[in-house]
């Protein structure tokens, strides 16, 4: 690897370890702690890629990017950052940056970044990476997504590379993770911002009524321009509903009207890779759909960003007093020690609860650990349906009857008792959730229509329209 690199940042001593690991890798390495040096090399004509650090001790590298663009169009620019959230990562990528490095990584990823953008400059055009059309800075400090963990910064290198995008993009994620939040952000601070957000979950949609929206809102005379339409929980749509989805999807890349310029964004909490084994889902849809995967920690995966979220959520919750309230070291310690199974949702839940109970500013660890406590388990999963508490519940049960049985066998059969025990409530419930439709129940339960009906035979189950839960 041959190229002249110039390296911007304060700390000395990264400054002579990236200068070592650039020149062993071949390159001509010239560094600098201050964007007055910097500046004053770019416009003699130094370097061929820029990598720098964002906080500089006479200003912000960011800021200076737009300068650096006109005076230097075909320099890439990697920017590395220990101020790690997707508001940087936003900002990069806005202001032109080639490539965005979240502190602290690791160093073979950024030779290979450094080597990737010096054949790039070669071989391309001096308006290489000249991103400065897209507009006026619409970013805001307080952007929804928080969290400055090293999972989420995969999520927001990926995010500032395909919010301006037309690729078609799948969220996964269990219940809580904040898909419907990252589609948002897709649509909020992206070019079709301006345009409308047209949501739609599937959950309990049939063919007719999705027909119904998309032509009133693509085909009729609808007034909203829709930019980003967000196909949520697509896992529960039956295969009529898929295939209806797929025609619209060449409808997008053939017609000329409504659904041409349309970004579609889908999400999902079930794997749908297993989901197309299984026979539920379409697996050249999956392949249209996903053209770019963006997966969604669980809060366990960021445990490390509990304090910024719980503050965040504070000041959320305290919009319409005078003083936000704060949590004390402890008391967050206590709130990372629980196991949060409707991830962040439910932690949201949980700081909405505190700033309502707590009679002071600060909430302390005796106030804290009162009201985790008074979370029951039902509670704590209302929000996140995963199966792990229906599994632990069995298999309590089922020890105990083996218990009971002392030194004899249950009776033959075992498999399918116990398979009645837990379907027929099952499909007993959803069916009253339903209220007795059995194409909802069917899509709800991920089994064919044909297959719930059989069940409904076999076990003598008795449907009744209009029968609601108690």
């Amino acid at each position: 690897m041959e190229g002249n690199v110039i390296i911007a940042d304060d700390d000395r001593s990264l400054r002579m370890i990236l200068a070592q690991a650039l020149s062993r890798a071949g390159c001509k390495v010239r560094a600098t702690g201050t964007l007055s040096t910097l500046w004053r090399w770019l416009e003699d004509g130094e370097g061929e890629v820029l990598v720098t650090d964002v906080m500089m001790p006479d200003g912000d590298t960011l800021e200076l990017i737009p300068r650096i663009k006109r005076k230097r169009p075909d320099m890439p620019i990697i920017v590395m950052s220990a101020k790690n959230n997707l508001n940087t990562a936003m900002r990069a990528n806005q202001f032109g940056a080639y490539q965005y490095l979240p502190k602290p990584f690791d160093l073979k990823d950024l030779i290979s970044s450094v080597n990737t953008a010096i054949k790039l400059r070669s071989n391309s055009s001096p308006n290489l990476r000249n991103n400065l059309s897209k507009g006026d800075n619409h970013l805001e400090d307080n952007l929804p997504i928080v969290g400055s963990s090293p999972v989420m910064q995969n999520i927001y290198r990926i995010l500032s590379k395909v919010i301006d995008t037309d690729f078609n993009i799948l969220i996964e994620g269990k219940s809580g993770t904040g898909k419907n939040l990252i589609a948002k952000v897709l649509h909020d601070f992206g070019t079709r911002r301006g345009k409308c957000f047209l949501s739609v979950n599937l959950s309990l949609m049939s063919l007719k009524e999705l027909q119904d929206i998309f032509s009133e809102n693509f085909e009729g005379q609808s007034d909203k321009i829709v930019g980003t339409l967000f196909l949520d929980e697509i896992s529960n749509a039956n295969i009529e509903v898929q295939n209806f989805i797929l025609s619209v999807l060449n409808k997008r890349e053939s017609s000329k009207k409504g659904y041409k310029d349309v970004k579609i964004v889908s999400s999902s909490r079930q794997d749908l890779k297993e989901a197309i084994e299984n026979g539920r889902f379409r697996e050249d849809l999956y392949y249209r759909l996903n053209e770019v995967s963006l997966v969604i920690p669980l809060l366990e995966e960021r445990l490390g960003d509990i304090p910024e979220l719980a503050r965040h959520f504070l000041k959320e919750f305290s919009n319409n007093d005078n003083e936000t309230k704060s949590l004390t070291k402890g008391a967050v310690e206590l709130i990372k020690k629980k196991k949060w199974s409707g991830n962040v949702r439910e932690l949201k839940n949980f700081i909405g609860r505190l700033s309502l109970v707590s009679n002071t500013d600060i909430i302390d660890e005796k106030i804290t650990k009162h009201e985790l406590a008074m979370i029951t388990p039902e509670e704590s999963d209302l929000n996140s349906l995963e199966g792990s508490r229906i599994s632990k519940s069995l298999e309590m049960h089922l020890s105990h009857y083996f218990r009971s049985l002392g030194d004899s066998l249950p009776a033959p059969g075992l498999y399918q008792t116990v398979l009645k025990e837990v379907e027929v409530p099952l499909i007993n419930l959803t069916l009253a959730l339903c209220d007795g439709n059995q194409i909802k129940a069917a899509n709800l339960l991920g089994i064919n229509r044909n297959t719930l009906r059989k069940k409904i035979k076999d076990y003598d189950l008795v449907v009744t329209r209009g029968k609601k839960l108690m």
